[in-house]
């Protein structure tokens, strides 16, 4: 079974993946996770992922397509896989399917989680990080109690630039237009399901477990 989750940054895609990950045995790819450990070790790449998303760009296709193709070779085909956030661009898309065949794999399903754009926006204001350690947080769902190092009181909390309204408003925008040739894309090959991302973690687990099931 091979999955790939999309949606708007804030739209769930990592805790659900999270969840699949741990009930399903799947091996898990996100490029926004490996940007954000090459820009936390100041790498080429990583300061120039970093700059794109501060702007509220995507990141070139190249460059994620040459991180995904690199990671591809070191899976096995009997592992399967689920991709946070990759494809976004039909590009992107077409890059895969082309890699899958010459791996002999498939990719199964696509599923788009969605939410509103003020859900998104509510989710980002309360995310904070410790300029300290680099840690993350989150005003809500999951608040600073105490430092993990015993460093600090929280005084170090900064909110990230990328969340500030202009930037992401800018995501956002730059997600729905890059996004349209994708859909339609895998809506053509049959392999696009639509989910709610609203309500509760659990609320939303429970949708994408039922779109899943004929893939298992």
């Amino acid at each position: 079974m091979n999955l790939s989750i999309i949606g708007t940054k804030a739209s769930g895609k990592g805790t659900q993946i999270r969840r699949l990950v741990d009930n399903f045995n799947l091996v898990y790819f996100s490029p926004g996770e490996m940007f954000r450990q090459a820009a936390k070790k100041n790498t080429p790449l990583g300061l120039a992922a970093h700059r794109a998303i501060i702007r509220g760009d995507l990141v070139a296709d190249d460059i994620v397509n040459g991180l995904v193709e690199e990671w591809l070779w070191t899976t096995t085909p009997k592992q399967s896989i689920v991709f946070d956030g990759f494809p976004r661009t039909l590009q992107q898309a077409e890059f895969l399917a082309a890699a899958f065949e010459d791996m002999k794999r498939e990719l199964d399903t696509v599923l788009l989680l969605e939410v509103t754009d003020q859900t998104v926006m509510d989710r980002l204001s309360g995310r904070r990080f410790c300029r300290l350690c680099r840690d993350e947080f989150h005003l809500v769902s999951a608040p600073f109690q105490a430092c993990p190092y015993g460093k600090c009181k929280g005084q170090h909390l900064r909110p990230f630039d990328e969340d500030k309204p202009e930037a992401v408003k800018s995501l956002i925008e730059a997600f729905k237009r890059g996004i349209r040739p994708l859909l339609n894309f895998y809506k053509k090959q049959r392999k696009l399901i639509r989910v709610d991302g609203e309500g509760t973690a659990d609320e939303v687990h429970a949708r994408m477990i039922q779109a899943i099931l004929p893939f298992r």
